[in-house]
């Protein structure tokens, strides 16, 4: 069994069709840029619940078969994700799935690993975004973390990813809805005994609505910002990034001035970085860039220069600004971080958050004419990762025309 896992590279989905009561089973690698899988295969554990009964096979062909006790009862494959695959369900398992989600009879793992298994289908292109939508509405009255900052993050990563689509006020009214839910629930300000996950998901919540516009939620953060600088005990440590970052958003070049004269004033470290980080989040292209150009000084420690170019390859607005400066400052901050540095990997890696596949002959000769031991590996991993994200746009795109 084990040699099957440890031989080859990758690890399978296992794709499920349900007949009356016998379930067929299929694998296949599961490969994100949804390209042609070769013929691995693995040695599978496979178990399936239903209800409080347990099966368990070990699938080492290509395909399978199992039958239920009821053909009238509902199932889950590999439930607690103890199994390293993928599971895909045929339409009616997976709506059969998610009214137990609605009704939170799942597990909090399953919950995950369901919406999790299906976005990843989207992204390879063996389901359409659609589904993954109209799945998750059945986590309306969510409140596991981990669950709900997963469906968050997907939401949030369409919003930026097709922002410049005709389509994109779609994505974004849903996605503000959802994420409106949630903080409903959290509010601002933390509440008595709540725990610390709600604060950590607080802080994404608020951030992402005051980015999708939400003219109540800019509102605020800009009255809290104001407060701060009259008073910076007013406000609460778990607040500041959210705070600073929306200021930064709907700000100016005064906002940016402010913001530049509390990072050079602070003497902690943990709140430069703050200050650091929201001076990426402008939507001025000349504030970025100056945000890029003060890297490159003595002000921002050699340690720290990757959290401006990393703050900015997260903004939409950074998108044109990032790459040709990396290109024109290339010597100036090797020069700064240093040949070998492991940082060297993290602003690479930062460049894929800002092209398309289009540009990536432009990448490697780059990167060719300026070569950077221990980076290779790094390259390709992050071209591949626009090989995968323009593929899944352009599938949204003929979806949604």
């Amino acid at each position: 069994m084990m040699k099957t896992w440890i031989d080859q590279v990758g690890y399978p989905v296992v794709n499920v069709k349900r007949n009356n009561s016998k379930i067929s089973l299929t694998q296949k690698r599961f490969l994100s840029d949804g390209s042609k899988a070769s013929k691995n295969k693995w040695a599978i554990p496979i178990q399936i619940e239903e209800g409080n009964h347990e099966n368990s096979i070990l699938m080492k062909s290509y395909s399978s078969s199992v039958s239920l006790k009821n053909r009238d009862s509902n199932f889950i494959i590999n439930s607690g994700r103890y199994g390293f695959y993928r599971v895909q369900y045929d339409d009616y398992s997976l709506a059969s799935l998610s009214l137990l989600i609605d009704e939170k009879i799942l597990n909090h793992v399953d919950r995950w690993s369901l919406q999790n298994d299906l976005f990843s289908q989207c992204t390879s292109g063996t389901k359409q975004l659609q589904e993954y939508l109209d799945f998750t509405t059945s986590y309306h009255d969510e409140d596991d973390y981990i669950t709900l900052l997963n469906l968050a993050q997907n939401l949030y990563y369409l919003y930026k990813l097709t922002t410049k689509e005709k389509f994109s006020d779609e994505i974004r009214t849903y996605t503000a809805q959802f994420l409106g839910t949630i903080f409903d629930r959290l509010g601002w300000d933390s509440k008595k005994n709540e725990k610390h996950t709600d604060s950590l998901l607080r802080s994404f919540v608020i951030t992402a609505l005051g980015k999708l516009g939400d003219k109540e939620i800019l509102s605020e953060a800009n009255k809290r910002f104001n407060k701060f600088l009259k008073n910076k005990n007013s406000l609460a440590a778990d607040l500041q990034e959210p705070v600073f970052v929306l200021a930064a958003w709907q700000g100016d070049k005064k906002t940016y001035n402010r913001l530049l004269s509390l990072y050079r004033k602070s003497t902690l470290q943990e709140e430069k970085i703050r200050f650091l980080m929201a001076m990426c989040n402008f939507k001025q292209k000349n504030l970025l860039l100056k945000t890029l150009a003060l890297s490159l000084t003595p002000e921002v420690r050699s340690q720290n220069i990757r959290a401006p170019i990393m703050g900015v390859s997260a903004n939409i607005y950074g998108k044109d600004v990032l790459w040709p400066w990396l290109k024109n400052n290339w010597k100036k901050l090797v020069r700064k971080f240093g040949v070998g540095n492991p940082l060297a990997n993290r602003i690479v890696a930062s460049v894929g958050s800002v092209i398309d596949d289009k540009q990536e002959r432009d990448v490697r000769n780059f990167f060719k004419r300026n070569p950077l031991p221990g980076t290779e590996r790094v390259i390709e991993q992050t071209l591949e990762r626009v090989r995968i994200r323009s593929k899944f746009l352009r599938r949204i795109k003929a979806e949604f025309r």
